[in-house]
């Protein structure tokens, strides 16, 4: 694009910018440039603009001609096409928005034949008539990915070219460039399809006046299939040539052919950018095929398969010519495991290991087996190959009982394999899927008639004898602490058993920063509040964001935005995920403190001297036992001053509204304040929060929250520098 660019900045000697502008922008030079507002588009993979303004300066070979019939408005007769040619009509429209001619309209008809069609691209040719009459010569190409280039020549020596996409319905939109002997213009247009003909022929006719296509129509005949398919539909077909009937061994018998052919037709018109966008197509026989493309760039269906002809359209469908018959997965004998193995060059190194380790035959028979099958790249990783018995170990640790996708692998989420041991599954936030945690799976769900295989980008390596939670607790210097509170607590038996348990493990220092440590049945409390049953990894618990211990109550789980994870809020995690034989270890940085009996928020504001004028205004407003429920209730509890500053305090329904507009459901730190930004009272109306420069929460712009996150036992409690008072009060 860059070398077509330069070549066309050279100077046009004869502007004839009058013959095709609806309006121009007449010179001022107080006049300001509008910037370019048009929506860039990338050139197309499959093709490239130079390449298409190169192939289409002349006519191709094979490519049909349009001759325009000047004196008839008849539409069929204008087109001018034979077998398999369209043309579509569009209302066009563009702006020059910035460089040479800014502000300059565009608008016309365009017309564009179809006048070639290829697996890569279509080739158009037509012209853009303006409202004057003056016809602009148009060329370019929609390519088969939906991206669309257009060469439009003015009258006299300007050129614009034009990149933009295919929409939904067929509408065109783009940027476009205007080389002009003053510059270049930089703008953006839209085509509006106002009409689309057709030849006057089904996909069936078009198949049948071909000539490509003597075994698909006997194929189609023999199956009685020629009949559904010059219906309504649409329908989309693809169709093999001659050639691809050839290269089958036979042709099946009917019932088959019929299944077979059905599997090359889909319900719905869809072109190639369609095709390429949904990239699994579900055909009448009820398989799906796969459109993609290639590492070169061009479109195969089920990865072998080539279009030769793209988006042949008909009164009732498209056509899409490939070269080769497509065989339904159902009709096609799978292969074993061992065999799809010995068969991939990137697994030479696993059939290698399988036939060391004695273990061809028992993959070879009945299964179903999932295996995991690291590719040669992926052995070659190890320090070292291990052999006999351990080399056994390894591959069974590759190999689980049952047929299991990686859909079903995600479900379970864990495999026992036939080696004894568990993998995990799970998978990341783009999609990619992971055994044991940081094997990839490069390829899943390659089907065999003895099960299925997944290649993986690493070998799993089963777990060795893994230390039970104390065993590892005592082998730790830094736990030596807790070691010993386990033991006074009479823990030690309980903490080795089968589990699974979740243990968060204070450090010594964790221990030492305590005033005391607790004794007796206190100690065991404290203890307990540290486990929880199960084995929950760090991603599980922030998941989860609370976990319930064996002592009863719950540890909430959070993490920064570094990515530390906090218990409580303040405890951060040191050293999370430490395997054990009957769970997970997760070293801590303080010792959690089971919450005590905590008052509920009227107990709390009674037992707080600063809080009297509150109680007693509660009190006159018989709200009272309504703070004393289950809640949870956030309030906003202003001070004995806070009252005083007030020029007079209300009363009766005044006094009870001012009190709601302090007490909003559900249970809110300042943390999750500041996050909300405003808040609904049980008065009705919001109270706004934000933190100021001093990194203060201020309420309503100007109260301050003196202390924040008073723990009740029915919510929470924020002491406020002032009375809120409801915005309707103040109107």
């Amino acid at each position: 694009m860059k070398t077509l660019i330069k070549r066309l900045t050279v100077p046009f000697l004869c502007l004839i910018l009058m013959n095709f502008l609806i309006t121009s922008c007449e010179s001022d030079d107080s006049a300001t440039t509008t910037p370019e507002q048009g929506v860039e588009f990338e050139e197309s993979k499959i093709i490239s603009f130079d390449a298409i303004e190169e192939m289409t300066k002349n006519i191709m070979e094979g490519e049909l001609s349009v001759e325009e019939d000047k004196t008839s408005n008849d539409d069929s007769k204008f087109f001018g096409f034979d077998i398999s040619r369209e043309k579509r009509v569009y209302d066009f429209s563009g702006t020059v928005n910035s460089g040479a001619a800014a502000g300059t309209e565009l608008a016309g008809e365009l017309k564009l034949n179809f006048t070639l069609y290829h697996s890569s691209f279509t080739i158009v040719r037509g012209n853009l008539e303006l409202p004057d009459g003056t016809k602009a010569r148009t060329r370019g190409a929609i390519i088969s990915d939906g991206i669309v280039y257009l060469i439009i020549n003015p009258p006299g020596q300007d050129l614009i070219f034009g990149i933009g996409r295919v929409g939904e319905e067929g509408d065109l939109e783009g940027s476009f460039r205007l080389f002009t002997s003053s510059g270049v213009g930089r703008g953006s247009w839209e085509a509006k399809l106002t009409n689309t003909v057709f030849p006057d022929k089904t996909i069936v006719e078009l198949i049948i006046e071909d000539g490509r296509f003597t075994s698909l129509v006997g194929a189609l005949q023999a199956t009685d299939l020629v009949e559904p398919l010059t219906g309504d539909g649409p329908f989309t077909v693809f169709a093999p040539t001659d050639d691809a009937f050839e290269a089958l061994d036979q042709i099946p018998a009917a019932d088959q052919l019929k299944e077979i052919l059905l599997y090359h037709v889909a319900s719905g018109r869809l072109n190639t950018p369609k095709l390429l966008e949904q990239e699994m197509i579900e055909t009448l026989q009820g398989e799906n095929i796969k459109v993609s493309l290639n590492d070169d760039n061009e479109i195969v269906i089920n990865d072998t398969v080539k279009l030769l002809s793209a988006n042949i359209g008909g009164t009732n469908g498209v056509v899409q010519v490939i070269d080769a018959v497509l065989l339904p997965p159902s009709t096609q004998p799978l292969q074993s495991i061992v065999e799809i193995a010995v068969a991939t060059p990137e697994l030479s190194t696993l059939v290698g290991a399988l036939q060391s380790a004695d273990l061809v035959d028992a993959l070879s028979g009945d299964g179903p087996f999932t295996v995991f099958a690291p590719t040669n790249a992926a052995f070659d990783a190890l320090d070292a190959i291990p052999g006999g018995d351990a080399l056994k170990e390894v591959l069974l640790y590759h190999v689980a009982a049952g047929k299991f996708a990686a859909a079903d692998l995600l479900e379970k989420q864990t495999v026992t394999t036939l080696q004894g041991d568990e993998v995990t599954i799970e998978a990341d936030v783009d999609g990619n899927v992971f055994l044991n945690g940081t094997i990839k799976v490069a390829l899943a769900d390659i089907e065999a008639s003895n099960g299925i295989v997944h290649v993986i980008e690493g070998v799993l390596l089963p777990p060795t004898n893994l230390p039970s939670i104390v065993e590892l607790a005592i082998a730790t210097p830094e736990l030596s602490t807790l070691v010993g509170a386990l033991q006074s607590a009479d823990l030690v038996d309980a903490l080795s058993g089968d589990g699974p348990f979740t243990v968060f493990a204070p450090t010594n220092t964790a221990f030492d920063a305590l005033d005391a440590i607790p004794g007796g049945d206190a100690l065991k409390e404290v203890l307990l509040y540290h486990v929880a049953a199960g084995k929950f990894t760090a991603a599980d618990l922030l998941e989860k964001q609370t976990v319930t211990t064996l002592q009863g109550d719950e540890v909430t789980i959070e993490a920064d935005g570094d990515g530390n994870v906090f218990l409580n809020g303040t405890i951060k995690v040191a050293l999370a995920d430490i395997e054990a034989s009957n769970g997970i270890v997760h070293v801590i940085e303080g010792v959690l403190l089971p919450p005590t009996n905590l008052p509920s928020i009227v107990e709390l504001a009674i037992a707080t001297p600063e809080l009297s004028t509150l109680v007693g205004a509660l009190q006159s407003a018989d709200l009272v036992d309504a703070l004393s429920g289950d809640g949870p209730f956030t309030v906003f509890a202003p001070t004995n001053t806070a009252f005083d500053a007030l020029d007079t305090i209300p009363g009766g329904d005044a006094l009870k509204e001012v009190l709601l507009y302090h007490v909003v459901s559900g249970k809110f730190t300042a943390q999750d304040l500041l996050q909300e930004h405003t808040v609904t009272t049980l008065q009705g109306e919001k109270v706004t929060i934000q933190r100021n420069y001093r990194g203060q929460v201020i309420l309503n712009h100007r109260i301050k929250v003196d202390i924040a996150d008073i723990e009740a036992s029915n919510g929470i409690v924020h002491v406020i520098k002032g009375v809120l008072i409801p915005p309707s009060f103040t109107h």
